[in-house]
């Protein structure tokens, strides 16, 4: 079996194991749906990225802080959006 086929077996098996809780804490940090499956998303792609340097000791802890780590980068990100709030604010986004 090559490298690429293992990973994925692995990646597998997180996903088969571990997507409803990292649902659920993307949900819990986010209150937003569809941004916490866009995070769960997120959080898998990073673990498939990162199986090589995954030591493999306590997958849950890991693909847990991973899920943590992108949710809390996503609130940044969203805090820092500036959305205006009224004409005088869309008048000066627009020039």
């Amino acid at each position: 079996m090559n490298k690429e086929t293992r990973q994925e077996e692995q990646l597998s098996a997180l996903i088969d194991s571990y997507q409803n809780l990292v649902f659920s804490i993307c949900y819990k940090i986010t209150s937003d749906y569809f941004a916490s499956e866009d995070m769960t998303q997120e959080t898998f792609l990073s673990a498939y990225q990162h199986l090589n340097s995954f030591d493999g000791e306590n997958a849950k802890a890991w693909i847990c802080r991973i899920a943590t780590n992108k949710c809390l980068d996503y609130m940044k990100k969203a805090s820092n959006r500036n959305i205006p709030t009224d004409d005088d604010d869309m008048e000066k986004a627009f020039i």
